[in-house]
């Protein structure tokens, strides 16, 4: 029995909670948030014991494995002592603030015997494991785009850039992520990126045009100001056919996946009986990946999204950032030096317009 530690008892640190308690191999058993009384509440839900440090949690001889639902400028410490304890380690994306503290990570899970998997949790939504069924009957992709926004009026601790970044870390991170698993390697980036609500530090507008190693096309938009829907919007077009999709993080309903072949056919979605309470929309993904992770450390196996990935996703963003520094210059990938002045740079510029 895996005995489990999550840190961070907000809206991931439920869904955590929630899923590793259903797995049959694991138990929760510690909890840590920096306001105590969160972690607390999910103590008397799932039991385990509330510390009043990460730093103890982790340290903790009990625990076997980590959730990792903090700020992303917590992680590069959290995950080093973790893995340094022997820990397996799921994160949540972002990996970390930039891609120094990425490529740190990254070097570390290497060298670390336990197993570290980054929270791209969207690669197992049924509509996304639906796609990955279709992809080869619409033959080579040569043209792919998202859209994905949601409204949030006001400014709250996610907008200050220490805690890590807006649209294109929070939203479009998972979309360069599935967009590279159907579509190849990105070699370049046209970012444009803005903060329009005022007091904001990070970006909540973002235009990205994106070309890839293969020949393929993309397009990404993301935004907090988007008033009509929160439905993740996707389509890939290719020689022999076209995929189009849809799902959202709040209602299961807006699932959908429309193959366009020799027909147009809709694809059924089944809502699975157990979805999940914090991200209903999401369906049993959470679910999912949190089985995958625990399967691989009990089989020794390496997990599907590695620390790689995650330092790839902050690649492409970091890439859209100094697209918007240069003016809209086009930015080849992969990246080279880029340093938190020229990030501070970039957002200095956003607010400017």
């Amino acid at each position: 029995m895996l005995k489990v530690g999550i840190l961070g008892a907000g809206k991931m640190g439920k869904v955590y909670a929630r899923w590793f308690s259903a797995n049959p191999h694991c138990e929760v058993v510690a909890f840590y948030n920096r306001t105590r009384e969160r972690a607390e509440e999910l103590s008397r839900r799932y039991g385990g014991t509330v510390f009043d440090t990460w730093e103890a949690l982790v340290s903790d001889a009990v625990v076997d494995a980590v959730g990792i639902c903090t700020p992303s400028h917590q992680h590069l410490a959290q995950i080093e002592r973790a893995l340094e304890m022997g820990k397996h380690v799921l994160c949540e994306k972002p990996l970390a603030k930039d891609i120094h503290e990425c490529r740190r990570i990254l070097e570390l899970s290497r060298a670390a015997r336990s197993k570290m998997m980054v929270g791209f949790q969207m690669r197992f939504h049924p509509v996304v494991t639906t796609v990955d069924r279709l992809l080869e009957r619409v033959g080579k992709v040569y043209h792919a785009e998202f859209v994905f926004g949601l409204y949030r009026p006001g400014v709250t601790w996610r907008h200050r850039l220490i805690e890590g970044g807006g649209v294109l870390k929070e939203l479009s991170s998972h979309l360069f992520d599935l967009l590279e698993h159907w579509v190849g390697e990105l070699s370049a980036v046209t970012g444009l990126n803005r903060i329009i609500e005022p007091d904001r530090e990070v970006e909540d507008y973002s235009v990205n045009v994106l070309e890839f190693r293969n020949g393929a096309s993309g397009f990404l938009f993301s935004s907090y100001l988007e008033r009509r829907s929160s439905c993740i919007l996707g389509n890939l077009m290719g020689t022999e056919g076209q995929i189009s999709l849809q799902f959202s993080p709040y209602d299961p309903s807006d699932s959908r996946v429309v193959l366009f072949a020799n027909n147009v056919t809709d694809i059924p979605i089944a809502i699975p009986s157990e979805i999940d309470e914090v991200y209903p929309g999401h369906l049993d993904s959470f679910k999912r990946e949190i089985d995958h992770f625990v399967e691989c450390i009990l089989h020794d196996e390496q997990p599907m999204i590695s620390a790689a990935e995650g330092l790839r996703a902050l690649e492409i963003i970091d890439a859209s950032y100094e697209s918007t520094r240069q003016g809209g210059r086009k930015i080849s990938l992969p990246l080279g030096a880029f340093s938190q002045s020229d990030l501070e740079r970039c957002f200095q510029r956003f607010a400017r317009g």
